[in-house]
Formats: structure tokens, sequence, C-alpha cells
């Protein structure tokens, strides 16, 4: 796998944060809130003004149910299947909550 420049790549890092952010269902303040930085700090991270430092975006990861490669490589078909297969995992137990409720 590709490292990915810190440098030229910020806009793909940015994306990576907002997708990221957006399939785990999480505002931005709520992110923020979850990683102990503003909502504002998110913003920036996903417009690319600023790069969050690496223990930012470790809590990112976890926030966000993605391995810290997802973000800090640059070819990631293996961090995005197995991202999107955390996703559906978690969106299956909260149907079988669902379920269970209505019974």
């Amino acid at each position: 796998m590709k490292r990915v420049d810190q440098k030229k790549n910020v806009p793909e890092l940015a994306k990576r944060i907002s997708i990221a952010r957006t399939n785990a269902h999480l505002s931005q303040q709520e992110l923020g809130t979850s990683i102990g930085v503003s909502d504002k700090s998110i913003s920036a991270y996903e417009k690319g003004r600023s790069q969050p430092p690496l223990k930012n975006l470790q809590k990112i990861a976890d926030a966000t149910h993605h391995p810290l490669t997802y973000f800090t490589q640059s070819e990631n078909d293996d961090s995005d299947i197995a991202a999107k297969l955390l996703a559906i995992e978690r969106e299956l137990v909260e149907v079988k909550r669902l379920i269970k409720e209505r019974k």
C-alpha cells in the first residue's frame, strides 16, 4: 500500500474524515464532542484547512469505527470494505433491537 503524502493529500484526508463521520451517522458536533474538540475543528479537518494531530485522527477512527489506515493510506480497498461491513453490522444490531422492542 502506498503512504499518503500529508501536504499533497490534505483534500483526500479531509474527504475521508467527512465520509467516515457521515457513514457513522454523526454530526460535526457529536464527533467533536466524542473526541474532545469543537465542531469548528471538525469542520476545519473536513475542509482541509487544518489536519488533525495523530492522536485526534486515532480518536476519529475509533469514533467512526474505521481503522486508522483508512485515513493514512491512499489505497484503502480493504479498509473501505471493512468499514462498510462494520457499519452494516451496527445497523443490523439496531434493527434487531427495534424489532425486539416492538414485540
